[in-house]
This record gives structure tokens, sequence and C-alpha cells, in this order.
């Protein structure tokens, strides 16, 4: 899978081998990373970058930033410094419907993130020594909650419909389309006695 780490920079002194060894894991663990740069480079370095940088360099990193969300099968935030950017970063990741895993250590608790009731969304705890079996079987859990793409053709009569659902209502063709098929699952007798 393709996966999106991140983690605020403001952690870095005091957790930059809990991500270090996250961004390891995931790669052993036979993922591609979308977003290597903060590994790749000195922390101080790093830090210096992101928060002297001009207005310009802040649109490019934002603009990479969503655009490796959209791309990513998978996104995994470090989550155990509170931060208004990770927290951005989850809510931006699930309204994409991505499958996104929060991390954090103990004493640590994301504790507005636990409040999200969202089946892509799971917040963990983890320690040094259970990083590897946490992040296993989170990751195998998120690989189920992938959407599936399913293309088709409609009539512009519908195209026109969604459209106004779209532009007047604000939600979004997907989700309208999936709140339709919920609707009917839960409504229908068959399906949910087969």
């Amino acid at each position: 899978m393709k996966v999106y780490f991140d983690y605020s920079a403001r952690g870095l002194k005091q957790f930059e081998k809990n991500y270090q060894q996250i961004y390891r894991l995931i790669k052993k663990l036979g993922h591609t990373h979308l977003n290597d740069l903060t590994i790749n480079e000195k922390s101080s370095t790093y830090r210096k970058k992101f928060y002297e940088g001009d207005h310009k360099s802040r649109i490019a990193h934002f603009k990479r930033t969503m655009k490796h969300i959209k791309s990513a099968d998978l996104v995994i935030l470090e989550v155990s410094l509170h931060s208004l950017s990770m927290g951005y970063l989850l809510q931006k990741a699930l309204e994409s419907s991505k499958p996104v895993i929060a991390l954090h250590l103990k004493d640590y608790e994301p504790y507005f993130a636990t409040g999200i009731e969202n089946d892509k969304l799971q917040v963990l705890e983890y320690t040094k020594n259970d990083l590897a079996d946490v992040l296993k079987y989170a990751i195998d859990y998120a690989a189920d909650q992938q959407d599936a793409r399913f293309n088709f053709f409609i009539s512009p009569k519908h195209q026109n419909y969604l459209d106004w659902i779209a532009k007047d209502r604000k939600i979004p063709r997907s989700v309208y389309l999936r709140n339709l098929i919920e609707r009917d699952m839960s409504q229908n007798k068959d399906y949910s006695s087969g």
C-alpha cells in the first residue's frame, strides 16, 4: 500500500526515535512511503525549514501534503504531541475516505480524536516494544476499510441532479450515493437476513 506517514515537527526533540521506528516498520512491512522528507533530514534542519520557510514554501508544503493524502491508500499519523496540523490532516484524510491510523504513546492520548466515530479511524496506543504488532494489526484492519472504486454511466438528467445535490446541499456526490445504498441496505429484509 502507498502510505502517507506524518507527525508534528514540534515533537521531533521529544519523539524523533519513535517517528523513525514507525517509518522503518512501515517500510519493513512492505509498504511504500509517499512522504520521506521528514525522516531523511536531520530533525533540527527539518524543523528550521518547516517553521522558518517563507509563505511560498509553506504553500508548496501544504499542496504537496494534500496531494500525498489524496494518492495514499492509508494515512498514518503519530499524534502523541497535540497538534492542530495533525488534527487537520486526520480530518482531511477521513473526508477523502482514507483509512487513518492515529498512533500515540501512553499518557498522550489525543482526547478529541478518540471522540470521532468513523470506521476508517483507529486511535491506538503503542509502546516501543509492541509497536510492530500494533502497526501490523492496524494496517491489516485498515486494508479491509479501503473503498472500492466503482465506475458507471449515468444519464445527463441524473448527473444534473447529483450536481445540484453537491452544490445546493453541500454533499459530495459519492457520499450521497453511499448514503442511498446504506439506507436501502438497512431497509432490505432479504439482505439483512442473508
